[in-house]
């Protein structure tokens, strides 16, 4: 087993040698994959192959989500969070949930890392947040204008690369279901959240996905827990006098279930829609958590190939649907090597 894990260790050296992606199509029953030549289970005796999580793993998301099935490879989770569709290009982001007081600018912004497969169900990873700031207005060399409640016009840094962070995953089939658990940790670096005394974030979540009796229709329940700690003094000068006053507070507990359903057109594209509707938080100095205003989403999911999937939404609160507070968004999970 050491032999195999030196040897292991040593392919990773060359990316290019399984540097060719892969393209399968996905059913609930049966999925192929095309990879390249050389692969560390083509080293192994058949007694020491690892298994397919493919088998136990259908949904084309959540394969996404886990990441490539090699042993190491670059793993993203990637979101542009635009205007409204009154204004999809808007510079700042409409807060359709809450209020202008957290209203944010439109970004590019995600995680991008290093996914080492630890058997054929956990996966660990590590790396970096990454945002783009307002992406589609000004020169993109320069820094870029914030216009949020709080900006107030200021410069801020049109590229932050900030918050490393380090998680688990482990996909797995129980009680009929498909499942995810996951843990990470991260480190709050970027200047727009230390200002405001953020420190560093630990968080779990267990998504459950179970068929409805037809190969058509699917659906399950998202649940998270998110805990953020502080230790930066808020320098946020109207952050901190809104705190003064009790006016605003930082949010310290997040929890919530969020169900959702989706519906296959074909083996790549399919409809998807998700109801935020259960999610509670608690904030600093207070006791109780509170339901955050609830909201959907509503989207196309395309499954370019097992490891890219693209979902481009809308999402909007339900006790308020307008035109100007529907706000635009695209997410994505892209896993290379």
């Amino acid at each position: 087993m050491i032999k195999n894990t030196l040897l292991a260790l040593a392919l990773t050296a060359v990316f290019s040698a399984n540097a060719s992606a892969q393209t399968e199509t996905k059913s609930e029953s049966t999925s192929a994959t095309n990879e390249s030549s050389v692969k560390v289970s083509d080293m192994q005796k058949p007694t020491e192959k690892v298994k397919d999580i493919d088998d136990e793993i259908t949904d084309a998301r959540m394969r996404a989500t886990l990441g490539s099935k090699s042993m190491w490879s670059f793993k993203s989770s990637l979101a542009y969070n635009g205007g409204s569709l009154k204004d999809p290009g808007a510079t700042v982001r409409p807060a359709y949930r809450t209020g202008p007081d957290t209203e944010a600018l439109a970004t590019l912004s995600g995680n991008v890392g290093v996914n080492l497969r630890l058997n054929e169900r956990d996966n660990l990873s590590f790396g970096t947040g990454i945002t783009i700031v307002d992406p589609f207005h000004g020169d993109i060399t320069k820094n870029a204008e914030d216009k949020t409640y709080y900006g107030n016009g200021k410069e801020v840094a049109r590229y932050r690369v900030s918050t490393p962070y380090m998680g688990w995953s482990r996909g797995y089939k129980a009680f009929g279901a498909q499942m995810i658990s996951s843990m990470t940790g991260s480190y709050y670096t970027a200047d727009t959240t230390t200002a405001l005394g953020y420190s560093y974030n630990l968080s779990y979540s267990q998504t459950i996905l179970a068929n409805f009796g037809t190969t058509k229709w699917n659906g399950g329940v998202s649940f998270s827990l998110s805990k953020d700690f502080y230790g930066n003094e808020v320098t946020n000068k109207g952050f901190k006098a809104d705190m003064n006053s009790g006016k605003v507070n930082r949010e310290e507990w997040l929890v919530g279930a969020y169900p959702f359903m989706q519906y296959s057109f074909t083996d790549r594209y399919s409809f998807r829609t998700v109801f935020g509707y259960g999610e509670f938080q608690r904030k600093e100095d207070t006791t109780g958590f509170k339901q955050v205003e609830p909201y959907q989403s509503v989207g196309l999911g395309i499954s370019v190939t097992r490891d890219i999937y693209l979902y481009p939404n809308i999402q909007f609160t339900p006790k308020d649907i307008r035109d100007d507070r529907t706000n635009v968004a695209l997410s994505t999970n892209i896993n290379l090597f």
